[in-house]
């Protein structure tokens, strides 16, 4: 539906967001390995997290709400009519998760998504499942894409592209058919399957690289620091892994909070976010905010779940522009089109760099951020791999298009709240993928 939305006079509050949907991906597709229920608090209703839901009661996996928590209730044995079509929708999560899963199998099924979910690659993940001896039949590289399962063989794997969802892949491939998988990372993706398989299962284990000093060959008289491995973490699943079941407790979306803090550092505002998810893999948008000249504070912390979270409060300042490349970028993948917003309302010009996976996402997000920023009169220019923005004064209220994105909706959703004159989204919709209540959030911060 299009919506109109008018300039915020004053932005600030206090209020609470729905839950990591990374993180209930993981616990519903845990679900289907596991030997006992797994009880989920605060488990969000996005379209995305309800197609996994959708995807493993295909298999057997029995879903209830008791007192508020869902319920996930697996099976005696995983069984699901042969070549039975999966509907993953929009879900890049459920799509590949599910066909490591899969692969592990003695089943066969076909995984299949709408049309923008079948234009992602999925060559990334076919690719490390055959060699571990999976069957899989892909489209030129896509969705549909169907999986033979197997008994599968021990693997060890050093990640070519950062990708969280590669690696859950991966090892869930392992857990499914008992053989031991072993994957490196040079660049450190998040990490919520590894603790989820902690918290509720056993067989996991994990390695930092950490740093070492050591004499320079050029100077004895002088140390220098080196890395004695080729990676910096190394995650292992052993063939005696198992899920046993139990509880998970969902901490607040940091990146769904990522867009009211955003609003916070445009305007000078407060927004307080309680009980948010403070996974150090996933707060690499605090710390931008800090670097671009915002205070940021962090109250009640604790680790319930094996998650860290805590009271995040972002009072807004002059905004620096930043550049932003390598690690950096990879942390904040999903919050680029917000941090495109606020560098449009930066002193100087941001540089985005080394993000040409936001090509490959519900929308190509680059082009779809420049042609929105264009339309609000900022001079952004489009890289092969990122953006080039010049910030500017003020942004002129225009018509805005969603692209079918529900980050793109959220961000120029926050971006239409600083235009000069009323904006228009095309198709509000798209947020329903991750928070159907995102405008009422929005709602509650404007004054």
């Amino acid at each position: 539906m299009r919506r109109r939305i008018l300039p915020a006079k004053k932005i600030g509050g206090r209020l609470q967001v729905p839950g990591d949907k990374s993180i209930a991906h993981r616990a519903a597709m845990l679900s289907l390995l596991s030997a006992g229920p797994i009880t989920v608090r605060n488990f969000p209703d996005g379209a995305d997290c309800r197609t996994s839901l959708r995807a493993v009661e295909k298999f057997g996996v029995r879903v209830e709400c008791k007192d508020g928590d869902l319920v996930l209730e697996p099976p005696a044995r995983l069984s699901i009519e042969p070549e039975t079509i999966i509907d993953c929708g929009n879900s890049g999560t459920t799509a590949r998760l599910l066909a490591g899963i899969v692969a592990g199998t003695d089943l066969t099924v076909i995984l299949s998504g709408d049309e923008s979910l079948s234009a992602r690659p999925m060559k990334r993940i076919v690719d490390p499942l055959t060699a571990m001896g999976a069957d899989m039949v892909d489209s030129e590289g896509h969705l549909p894409l169907k999986i033979r399962g197997s008994r599968l063989l021990p693997f060890e794997y050093h990640m070519p592209v950062a990708s969280a969802q590669v690696k859950s892949a991966l090892l869930l491939a392992g857990l499914a058919s008992g053989c031991s998988v072993t994957v490196r990372e040079s660049v450190i993706t998040r990490n919520h399957t590894e603790i989820m398989l902690r918290e509720i299962g056993r067989g996991v284990s994990v390695r930092e690289i950490r740093p070492v000093l050591e004499e320079d060959p050029r100077d004895p008289r002088r140390r220098r620091t080196s890395m004695p491995e080729d990676f910096k973490r190394e995650i292992a699943v052993s063939a005696e892994a198992c899920v046993d079941g139990g509880h998970v407790d969902i901490p607040g979306d940091v990146s769904t909070a990522a867009f009211l803090f955003a609003a916070a550092a445009i305007s000078g505002g407060t927004v307080t976010v309680e009980n948010v998810g403070l996974n150090p893999t996933r707060t690499a948008f605090l710390t931008y905010l800090k670097t671009t000249g915002c205070r940021v504070e962090t109250e009640e912390r604790t680790v319930v779940s094996g998650e860290a979270r805590g009271t995040v409060t972002v009072t807004g300042g002059e905004l620096g522009a930043r550049k932003i490349s390598g690690e950096t970028t990879v942390g904040l993948i999903d919050e680029i089109p917000i941090v495109a917003v606020m560098a449009a309302r930066a002193r100087g010009t941001t540089v985005v760099r080394d993000a040409a996976e936001l090509r490959f996402k519900e929308s190509d997000r680059l082009a779809a951020v420049a042609e929105n920023l264009a339309a609000m009169g900022v001079k952004c220019g489009l890289l092969g791999d990122g953006l080039v923005i010049e910030g500017s004064d003020e942004l002129s209220g225009a018509d805005l298009k969603s692209f079918g994105d529900h980050r793109i909706t959220m961000a120029f959703s926050i971006a239409a709240l600083f235009g000069v004159g009323p904006s228009t989204i095309d198709d509000d919709s798209p947020v329903s993928i991750s928070c159907p209540g995102f405008y009422n959030l929005v709602d509650s911060i404007v004054q």
